[in-house]
């Protein structure tokens, strides 16, 4: 029974939410739950009453907004507030789009990324439903209600009917394919000239295809000429001065046919395995030989998974990649699947010449043979370099400068002329926040050339990388999932209230001096922290060709004040042409979200 005065406080709140403007009221849309029972309260704050808990992944119609709250109503018909950084907002109900292969055989993935392996294969012969994209990557439902991962570049999109937000796409431009030549119209042009493309040029920050693409424009699309000089255009792209490569009169193209930005692959038909395990050179492929008679070729790394084909003893095969003690293989009819490591014997690929390791942390081992269970031989510190002499699965064999060899693992180096070694299911079981910096009216830097707004960048980058540690197993907490804003401690709260094993904040960078670039990823406390953070900082640059500025020491709120193993990733500098223009394309965001994915998953590997 309330008492005189907690009824009169009740009175109070409800006419000074009547009071309300009505733009407050019509707050519309839905949230989820991101968090296992979280608390309903009575109001808008944590010091109301609590009247009832809900669940993780609880969807829920939104009634209004306060501050960093949220009313909902609730599956009972009654309505009560929740603390919106533990909840993420749904987008509308929209149409669901179609997704239709364009090539044969195209790869399904787990992931969006050639890092994760391929589950199915489609064709053009139907289309299927696209449940959401993450930067060039799409993800489509498949039979039986299995969801995979395409290649956006490799798909064609179309409109289809309405249903309920969890299924649609958010919108944005359709995808294209890595173009064979680059024309636009032919003909004399002049500066203001519109001009129709004829395919699918990639955009540049400047007339050279050597640097990492920005974007890229689809057949059909109109832009306006800015310039021309050496067999390139300039174009107003997302009101940013760009290139794209001229045609020349007789329709072939003066400059070479770029490939696509570093880490996306040029065509994607099924079979063909992650970029990372498919050396250019034949000599350094790793091949195998099937040791047993009758052997099963599978659909999947499973014992229970649809046998393929049946392999007779001595058959030759193709590795393609690996997945704990399973093979991917191609046989020489060109059949792909998946075959256990104990029934072939494996010849593992010869390293490529000038291939090395850099030692990431202090005094680690080095063994007489590529195991654990072999004898340490021998200590090697962080930052130290050497020759790899051959690698032998997940482990290098390296040379000391006294000529010497020993055995070092592949997920305690970062390899450079070579594949690194990624494990793939190293982030099952783990909780990970993710932390967007800034939001709401905290705008954090602002790019000096195009005015972009780190919060929404940081946002961006945040979001493609739930998906990539979700499709690896990963539980991930968004600190926030939309445009709000939180307090340092808020975003400290959220991993210590759901016990995550580490913080990741992004950030991006600025500086008084403009000439200033490059990736910086920062801890406070020395140990797991720092370890995670060179990770993240070797893979960071690697994907992105960002400059390599080292991980660090920073004395930062959500690093000091938290006691779970925590970074912050300041990925570019808006204070930088170069570096703003990379931040704004949804190319390199992905790149950058591939990067600390993958330091990420070096940091659990490492663990174990």
């Amino acid at each position: 029974m309330f008492t005189r005065k907690k009824l009169h406080g009740r009175i109070l709140t409800i006419l000074s939410l009547i009071a309300l403007p009505y733009t407050v009221w019509a707050a519309a849309g839905e949230v989820q739950v991101t968090v296992d029972n979280l608390n309903v309260r009575s109001g808008p704050g944590l010091n109301e009453p609590v009247v009832t808990t809900v669940a993780k992944d609880t969807v829920l119609p939104v009634l209004a907004e306060e501050d960093n709250w949220v009313q909902v109503k609730l599956p009972n018909g009654n309505t009560g507030w929740l603390a919106s950084w533990l909840t993420r907002a749904l987008p509308p109900k929209t149409a669901v789009n179609q997704v239709t292969s364009q090539v044969q055989n195209l790869n399904v993935r787990s992931g969006p990324s050639t890092t994760f392996p391929v589950m199915a294969a489609i064709n053009p012969d139907r289309s299927y439903p696209l449940v959401q994209k993450s930067g060039q990557w799409y993800q489509i439902q498949l039979p039986g209600g299995q969801k995979g991962w395409v290649a956006g570049w490799l798909v064609k999109e179309t409109a289809g009917e309405t249903q309920g937000a969890s299924a649609a796409a958010s919108p944005s431009p359709a995808p294209v394919q890595p173009p064979a030549s680059v024309p636009v119209n032919q003909g004399s042009t002049s500066a203001g000239d519109t001009i129709t493309l004829h395919h699918d040029p990639y955009v540049y920050p400047e007339p050279d295809a050597t640097v990492p693409a920005i974007g890229q424009l689809s057949q059909g699309q109109t832009v306006t000429k800015l310039a021309q000089r050496d067999g390139w255009i300039q174009i107003d792209y997302q009101g940013v001065p760009a290139w794209i490569p001229q045609e020349t009169g007789t329709g072939s193209t003066v400059t070479p046919t770029p490939a696509p930005p570093s880490g996306q692959e040029q065509s994607e038909p099924a079979g063909s395995a992650p970029q990372q395990a498919r050396p250019a050179d034949s000599s350094s492929r790793t091949t195998a030989t099937v040791s047993g008679s009758g052997v099963n070729l599978r659909s999947q790394p499973t014992t229970q998974s649809e046998r393929l084909a049946t392999l007779a003893l001595g058959t030759s095969l193709e590795v393609l990649q690996k997945q704990g003690d399973w093979y991917q293989v191609k046989t020489p009819d060109g059949k792909v699947g998946w075959i256990a490591g104990w029934l072939i014997d494996v010849q593992e690929a010869a390293v490529p010449e000038q291939a090395y390791v850099t030692v990431l942390n202090p005094d680690t081992n080095l063994r007489s043979g590529p195991g654990t269970s072999y004898d340490i031989v021998g200590r090697v510190q962080a930052g130290e370099r050497y020759p790899i002499v051959k690698r032998e699965d997940d482990w290098f064999q390296i040379r000391l400068p006294d000529g010497t060899t020993g055995y070092i693992a592949g997920w305690l180096v970062n390899a450079d002329g070579t594949a690194n070694v990624v494990r793939g299911n190293e982030l099952v079981g783990k909780v990970i926040v993710v932390d967007p910096g800034h939001g709401g009216d905290d705008n954090g830097a602002t790019g000096s050339s195009f005015s972009t707004l780190e919060k929404n960048v940081n946002l961006q980058v945040a979001l493609l990388l739930k998906n990539k540690l979700e499709a690896a197993g990963a539980t991930v907490i968004m600190t926030r999932s939309d445009d709000r804003k939180l307090t340092l401690q808020n975003r400290v709260d959220i991993a210590v209230n759901n016990k995550a094993d580490i913080f990741v904040s992004i950030h991006h960078n600025t500086h008084p001096n403009a000439l200033t670039n490059g990736s910086i990823v920062f801890y406070y406390n020395q140990g797991k922290s720092s370890t995670l953070a060179s990770y993240v900082q070797a893979e960071l640059v690697k994907a992105t060709n960002y400059k390599d500025l080292s991980s660090r020491f920073g004395n930062y709120f959500v690093l000091r004040e938290n006691p779970v193993v925590s970074i912050l990733a300041e990925i570019a500098f808006l204070s930088n042409y170069q570096d703003e223009i990379r931040a704004r394309s949804s190319k390199q965001q992905d790149l950058a979200a591939e990067g600390i994915f993958k330091g990420i998953l070096r940091y659990f590997a490492a663990q174990k």
